[in-house]
């Protein structure tokens, strides 16, 4: 009988310290559990924002192991869907402002660094592959403009503005210089009048060398006419090499076919006239006045 008893005793005993040790368990599991997840969530969030704030422009390595981070957390379950949601949206916003920042920092430099304007309009273009929505956030939209405008006068001011005479000698024509300076004056004077670039590209250097347009347009106008003067004279000296006497009477012949080509010659001095930025004292008109006399 007492066995018995001690042996109820003992089961007795062991019941309730396993159920004690069972409730808290599970109450430690619980509790634990949600800590972690939180302690995660604000743990995660101050390294994105610790992260982001020491860099001065954007940084792919730092972006992409960011994302890496919070899908792998997501995955190790440490933090819910919402969490991992949220966090993604932390990283992009934070990282897009960084872009931002960057480029307008730059934009409000007199030597802007292109190579970091190019890096970091290249970042807001991976954070866009990654969330379509912040093409049309309204800071990226402008600073996306305000970037295209700046590429294009760059691009526009390291053109030399050439254009190669292409003298027809069939209808004597050629390239219209006149069109060609029209359509690079009125594209200059499109940037000028162009709100982005009066309030926030024009103390640019380099964009100011748009400035410099009409001293490269006199330079290019002059080799134009210059090429166009060779032209017109290398084809009209094999012309008029080719009327030679032949001693069995062909001087008429001769004398008909220069007349014809001084008509031509006279016909393209007075087409020189009409050309719209071609002072009456160029070259060009000594040139043919010269080859003129040679067909009489």
């Amino acid at each position: 009988m007492k066995i018995i008893k001690k042996i109820l005793i003992f089961a007795v005993f062991t019941g309730i310290i396993f159920g004690i040790f069972t409730f808290v368990t599970k109450q430690e599991v619980v509790v634990n559990t949600a800590a972690l997840s939180a302690t995660n969530h604000d743990q995660l969030r101050s390294d994105i924002s610790r992260e982001w704030g020491e860099l001065n422009d954007w940084d792919e390595e730092i972006y992409n192991h960011q994302l890496t981070m919070i899908a792998q957390s997501e995955n190790a379950g440490v933090i819910d869907e919402i969490d991992s949601k949220t966090l993604r949206n932390l990283i992009n916003e934070t990282a897009s402002k960084k872009c931002v920042a960057a480029m307008d920092r730059e934009f409000a430099r007199a030597n802007c660094d292109e190579e970091k304007l190019a890096h970091n309009y290249a970042g807001l273009q991976s954070i866009i592959m990654n969330e379509k929505s912040y093409a049309k956030k309204p800071q990226i939209v402008e600073v996306s403009n305000v970037y295209s405008l700046y590429q294009r006068i760059v691009s526009f001011n390291n053109r030399t503005f050439a254009l190669s005479p292409r003298f027809n000698n069939v209808t004597d024509t050629w390239a219209s210089w006149s069109s060609h300076q029209d359509r690079i004056n009125n594209q200059k004077n499109e940037f000028l009048s162009n709100p982005i670039f009066q309030s926030r590209l024009s103390a640019i250097t380099k964009v100011k060398e748009i400035y410099n347009t009409e001293n490269k347009l006199q330079t290019a106008r002059s080799t134009f006419y210059n090429r166009l003067g060779d032209e017109i004279c290398s084809y009209y000296d094999i012309a008029l090499s080719q009327l030679q006497p032949t001693g069995d009477g062909n001087e008429a012949f001769i004398n008909d076919e220069k007349a014809k080509l001084s008509i031509r010659v006279s016909n393209i001095r007075v087409n020189l006239a009409y050309e719209k930025y071609l002072y009456s004292g160029h070259e060009i008109f000594g040139r043919m006045s010269y080859l003129n006399k040679k067909c009489q």
